[in-house]
């Protein structure tokens, strides 16, 4: 059975960049009071955070994400078969109790709504659930005895918000994390226009700081 499409949307940016602009400089070799190249070395923070965060699957300074589902996920049958067949299906298992949320660490969930035909939304109770943070991706599990929420609306009728990432500061990151993106930067910013991201990831020595860290599905 194809698993079902995770539609993920971000709901509150990260309020500040792994790295500072005096970290890059010092990095780079440039005097504080140089101040020629702040603009390209600051958008250069925001493209090796960015790529931290492709390269790896995870999330770097704490923000907030929404994640849409139209159904909680089902168990797969235990076998296929072609044509009619009379009687309740045979499962592999029973359905399933738990649901991993993409770009970890998971640090909380906000709330679980489900939504009806006509856009009405319902809190599922956070007694029904366990928030498992330990993991890598972080899961949403199910409680013994509590039912999984049941939509009637046609697409997206799960809704999840959580919080994700690191922390609120950049010291909370991996220092590996941390270094690889100082590393990219200043990459980046030697050889600008005459590499890509790609390429720099690879000829920097971040792709071996982060790999790591690199989670085994994004």
């Amino acid at each position: 059975m194809k698993t079902q499409p995770l539609r993920l949307t971000l709901v509150t940016p990260p309020d500040k960049q792994p790295l500072t602009l005096n970290e890059v400089k010092l990095a780079a070799r440039m005097d504080d009071d140089f101040t020629d190249d702040d603009a390209i070395l600051t958008a250069l923070i925001r493209v090796a955070s960015e790529a931290f965060e492709t390269y790896t699957g995870l999330s770097g300074i704490s923000r907030t994400y929404r994640a849409f589902l139209t159904h909680w996920p089902r168990a797969e049958m235990a076998r296929d078969w072609e044509g009619f067949r009379e009687g309740p299906e045979d499962w592999l298992n029973g359905p399933p109790r738990d649901l991993e949320l993409p770009r970890p660490p998971l640090q909380s969930v906000t709330h679980i709504k489900t939504y009806d035909d006509a856009d009405a939304a319902t809190t599922y109770a956070a007694s029904n659930y366990f928030v498992d943070t330990a993991s890598k991706p972080g899961r949403v599990v199910l409680r013994t005895g509590s039912a999984q929420p049941l939509p009637t609306r046609v697409a997206n009728g799960i809704e999840i918000e959580f919080v994700a990432g690191y922390g609120s500061n950049p010291a909370d990151l991996p220092e590996q994390a941390r270094q690889g993106m100082s590393q990219l930067v200043v990459y980046l910013n030697e050889r600008r226009g005459d590499c890509t991201v790609e390429e720099g990831i690879a000829k920097s020595g971040a792709g071996l700081l982060w790999a790591p860290l690199r989670i085994g599905r994004l």
